[in-house]
């Protein structure tokens, strides 16, 4: 699932980059930097300005240590959806809770009705019969490891 970062949310994480820009000389700020500002968590932020790379809005600068964010087209963000993103996250949760759910019940389901017992019953008394008909087979002794008898001295 590809999230795309709604307008709103687009021009917050622009507008925090321009102030800790401005607040650190120019240097671009990181996306852990951004979450605090914006009081948001890190992933979620980190998924925004993924977002809004692949928009054109920002520009990610990935060094060795660490990933610094600038803006390089602040008129990307107008063709952002108007509808909150976050929107449509919560609702493929909700749906992915719901399919949840039905497996569980499912499951209960199975248990509460005594099949799976059943089940694994007949399962331990085919075993318990095969294991009453079975008889090793004979096999010829290894002469390395046979008894010594008392008569070869």
């Amino acid at each position: 699932m590809e999230v795309k970062a709604g307008y709103e949310e687009g021009h917050l994480v622009v507008a925090a980059i321009r102030v800790l820009s401005h607040q650190h000389s120019g240097k671009p700020p990181t996306v852990e930097e951004i979450s605090k500002l914006l009081q948001i968590s890190y992933e979620w932020c980190g998924v925004l300005v993924a977002a809004l790379d692949r928009a054109g809005a920002v520009l990610c600068l990935t060094g060795p240590f660490e990933t610094r964010v600038e803006v390089l087209d602040h008129t990307a963000l107008e063709d952002l959806p108007r509808a909150d993103s976050a929107a449509t996250v919560d609702q493929e949760l909700k749906e992915f809770s719901a399919k949840k759910d039905e497996e569980e019940e499912k499951l209960r389901g199975l248990f509460a009705s005594g099949d799976a017992l059943k089940k694994q019953e007949t399962k331990m008394g085919k075993m318990a019969e095969d294991l009453k008909r079975f008889k090793p087979k004979a096999s010829k002794a290894s002469p390395l490891f046979k008894d010594p008898s008392p008569d070869q001295d």
